[in-house]
């Protein structure tokens, strides 16, 4: 028998010596303590040395694919095929598959091998002999480093990673504009308290600050492109009559500085949900449709990857988002929640309270059904 060990240096062609090693090997570790005892099992017949780390890196990305490089046909024809009658042990199942069906004879991969596997790697030093340790060590390091790499640049699972890093820029965009906003209206509300009152809408209220400055200048400004004229001519009428605080010069100018800064991230998150909805719709159609956008994001985000998410049980994804109080609740003996992040989609939030837990079931069901036709 013949043995096919692929390492970081390159392709290693063995001669099983005793074939019986192979039928029992629960003690076969004890087989290969030392080199030397190593080399009465195994015998070295070819090593064909790859030239650099990009050579290595193609013949393993081919060998994850299940695919026989170009090297290692080279070394296939130059010694298997004069010894065709032997049978080849190879370590994973496809790449045997893909050497017996072009070179047409027998490969043979089982957890006997995959011991004999093993006991050469502990000893596949003193098997070569003659590549130095620091030779090997180098190129090991090399191709994964490589190897690493090319997986980041061209996994086909991650095409979602986009989606997930921009929800939850989203999300985190959505906390810093409230806790600016509210510190925005806390402060300017000291110098014109009733303003908060009279504009409810967020960034309204912060151009209205931004442009006008302090209260006195409210009456001779023109506001109609922020706010309807009814609302303006009562925001002046209580800039005249205002309790609030006088403020100084280099007060009102932080607070305008806070505004920009508030508009440009407000912009920003605008631009940023364009990109999210126009993702999603590519990625995944079928969830948006179902859920939205917005909830469609963060239920990948929760379950990883869309693939992942596509393979949860309908239940899991019901309760996505509330695992705190599902476990909260299995910890007290008390009712389970019926929804999680699913709870915000519009068809769950649009049915009554007495049929929310009924449509929250139909619609995941419905969009596990739509995920795994998309996906399986």
């Amino acid at each position: 028998m013949l043995v096919l060990y692929e390492t970081s240096a390159g392709y290693a062609i063995f001669k099983l010596l005793d074939e019986k090693k192979l039928q029992a090997t629960d003690n076969l570790f004890k087989d290969f303590e030392s080199p030397a005892k190593a080399n009465k099992i195994l015998k070295l017949k070819q090593f064909s040395k790859f030239t650099d780390t990009t050579d290595a890196l193609a013949a393993t990305t081919a060998a994850v694919e299940g695919k026989v490089s170009k090297q290692l046909k080279k070394v296939l024809k130059k010694l298997v095929l004069p010894d065709v009658q032997e049978k080849l042990l190879v370590a994973d199942a496809k790449l045997g598959g893909a050497i017996k069906e072009k070179f047409n004879f027998s490969c043979l991969t089982n957890s006997n091998v995959q011991e004999l596997m093993r006991c050469i790697r502990s000893q596949i030093n003193g098997l070569l002999g003659e590549l130095p340790e620091k030779e090997m060590t180098a190129m090991a390091l090399g191709l994964a480093h490589s190897l690493s790499r090319y997986k980041l640049k061209f996994s086909p699972d991650k095409v979602d990673t986009m989606i997930i890093q921009a929800v939850s820029l989203l999300d985190d965009l959505d906390k810093e504009l409230n806790n600016y906003i509210m510190r925005c209206r806390e402060w300017y509300g000291w110098h014109f308290p009733e303003l908060s009152k009279l504009v409810t809408d967020n960034t309204a209220y912060i151009k209205i600050v931004q442009q006008v400055g302090t209260r006195e200048k409210m009456i001779k400004s023109d506001l109609s492109e922020i706010i309807p004229e009814e609302l303006e001519a009562l925001v002046k009428e209580a800039a005249e009559i205002s309790m609030g605080t006088e403020i100084s010069d280099e007060d009102i100018d932080n607070i305008q500085m806070l505004c920009i800064e508030i508009l440009a991230m407000i912009t920003h998150r605008t631009s940023l949900f364009e990109y999210l909805k126009s993702r999603m719709m590519v990625i995944a159609p079928n969830l948006s449709i179902m859920v939205g956008e917005l909830i469609g994001a963060r239920l990948i985000s929760r379950a990883g990857s869309l693939v992942n998410l596509s393979k949860f049980p309908a239940s899991t994804v019901q309760l996505l988002g509330s695992e705190k109080a599902l476990f909260r609740a299995l910890k007290t003996k008390r009712d389970t929640p019926k929804y999680g992040l699913i709870y915000h989609a519009t068809l769950v939030g649009q049915a009554s309270t007495k049929n929310k837990g009924k449509v929250s079931n139909a619609v995941k069901f419905i969009n596990n059904a739509y995920q795994q036709h998309y996906y399986l």
